[in-house]
């Protein structure tokens, strides 16, 4: 058995635990038996530590009115089907959820889990790079890194850094992502990319952005980008707090409400919904990204909307 596979295996077998034991119908035998489990490996312990923290694990889909007897279903079906099952069971009960939780590949909460670095929901992480260079992880967000005497790769799977990179001429600092490839000699960019929307920000140097069949941009310190599946936004100059976030901040003026509930969303556990309507509403202020609860109240008294909390994972924010 080779050691994906052990690993893949223990995926499962911490995850059926969290099912069971939130599903209502664990008793004293389980919790003693799950105990156990946890402490006789430390991989159990790191899993179960990790799937505590993701989301809130499973307690938004069993608030929805899914049962851990279908959770437990889906979860012991061969891997195609579990996918597929997870899938239709949030679709019918109306959890739109998305890539980061249940489905997707490297990307999703399963792959971040055997991901190199990874942060959890309102976590954010410095790292040192064995080339000296500095990573700093954003909430939610994973990392795999590939460093040898040829060659100096970050994929980022899922979320947002940014990245101090020592200079090195011979040997390019290369970021990955699953839209896109970043090549800088040395500086500092921050990157986002998540549910296919991306950003790149060259903070001090350039850099080279390439993507999958459209042409190769090259990004000037002090300017931005956005891109999707379709190609590149429009370059402009980097936008004011851009960065805010590496000091648990959201600065921000004339932005779209939409924005501001997307950087929200990495702090929350569960779901926060944003009805389209009000979407466009333009927001200027300065916030903390670890007070969301505060930071959505503050918004419910100077626009036009309103905060429905029907559970404490799942909240919409709508017209007033």
């Amino acid at each position: 058995m080779n050691t994906e596979t052990s690993h893949d295996e223990l995926i499962d077998h911490a995850t059926r635990w969290m099912v069971l034991l939130r599903s209502g119908h664990a008793g004293d035998a389980d919790w003693q038996a799950y105990r156990q489990w946890r402490a006789q490996d430390p991989r159990h312990e790191q899993l179960c530590a990790q799937l505590e923290t993701r989301l809130g694990m499973f307690k938004v889909p069993i608030a929805q009115g899914v049962s851990g007897t279908v959770l437990q279903q889906a979860l012991t079906a061969p891997s195609v089907s579990r996918r597929k099952l997870v899938q239709g069971m949030l679709a019918c009960t109306g959890v739109a959820i998305g890539a980061s939780l249940f489905i997707g590949q490297r990307g999703s909460w399963l792959g971040e889990l055997t991901a190199d670095l990874s942060t959890g929901t309102a976590e954010r992480r410095t790292v040192n790079l064995p080339d000296g260079s500095e990573l700093l992880l954003n909430a939610k967000s994973a990392v795999d890194t590939d460093f040898s005497h040829a060659q100096r790769v970050v994929r980022l799977l899922d979320g947002e850094l940014r990245a101090k990179v020592t200079l090195n001429s011979s040997t390019p600092f290369q970021l990955l992502t699953p839209q896109a490839r970043i090549q800088v000699p040395g500086g500092e960019l921050s990157v986002r990319e998540r549910e296919g929307q991306g950003l790149v920000i060259a903070l001090k140097g350039a850099a080279r952005i390439a993507r999958p069949g459209l042409d190769t941009l090259q990004l000037q310190a002090g300017h931005e980008v956005s891109y999707d599946r379709f190609g590149f936004g429009v370059v402009r100059p980097m936008s004011l707090g851009a960065t805010a976030w590496v000091e648990g901040l959201l600065e921000v003026r004339d932005t779209p409400l939409t924005e501001i509930v997307e950087a929200l969303r990495p702090y929350r556990n569960g779901v926060l919904r944003l009805d389209p309507v009000i979407a466009g509403l333009c927001v200027s202020g300065l916030f903390r990204l670890d007070k969301s609860e505060q930071v959505l109240d503050t918004l419910a008294r100077t626009l036009p909307i309103r905060i429905v909390r029907r559970t404490d994972y799942w909240v919409t924010v709508s017209p007033a």
